[in-house]
């Protein structure tokens, strides 16, 4: 089935005390990337868990499988936001998917608790900083409105609001919160 001139050596692929070496892949990732190969001709959603999907994107992209890879991606993001965080982080850098990581990240600034310990070695040194700089400044801007002011003054050059007529709560923030994101060095896509 398989010629010796195509693989690396004698006898390799031709029988189970010789496999073909397929280095740094995971028998789980194999296992679910020929199990989304194999939902691709089923009617229905398949029935994947995230890490599934995303060992599986990792394999089609890494393989240039490109249909499978914008299959895969197309179901994911109908459930991305309920995947936490760091797993969408990881999926993302690992299968580049730019998409998923902003996002991602700015539910760990939104959100009414910080990082976790875990969480911030996950991240290293320089992303949880980050991190730790964008959320402090949106739960300034989340009790007065505005990522200038922080409802120091009566008037804010800012955001040209007067204390009375400033924005309350998320109006601004999320938007702000993003291209902030976008604007740490360490947390672009790379």
């Amino acid at each position: 089935m398989i010629d010796e001139c195509h693989t690396g050596s004698e006898g390799e692929g031709k029988s189970d005390e010789n496999p073909i070496g397929l280095g740094g892949i995971t028998a789980f990732e194999m296992t679910s990337f020929l199990d989304a190969l194999n939902a691709r001709f089923f009617p229905g959603d398949p029935k994947l868990e995230f890490q599934q999907l995303a060992a599986a994107l990792h394999l089609a992209t890494m393989w240039n499988f490109d249909e499978l890879r914008k299959a895969i991606i197309t179901h994911v993001n109908k459930t991305i936001s309920s995947t936490s965080p760091m797993d969408r982080i990881d999926a993302s850098l690992k299968c580049k998917v730019e998409e998923w990581l902003h996002p991602a990240y700015q539910v760990l600034c939104e959100r009414e608790n910080g990082l976790t310990n875990e969480e911030a070695k996950h991240l290293g040194l320089e992303r949880a900083a980050a991190i730790w700089r964008i959320r402090e400044a949106y739960c300034a801007a989340k009790s007065s409105g505005c990522w200038g002011c922080r409802g120091r003054d009566l008037y804010c050059r800012s955001c040209g609001c007067y204390e009375v007529n400033r924005p309350q709560g998320n109006q601004i923030n999320s938007v702000n919160v993003i291209e902030r994101i976008k604007g740490e060095d360490v947390l672009k896509f790379e």
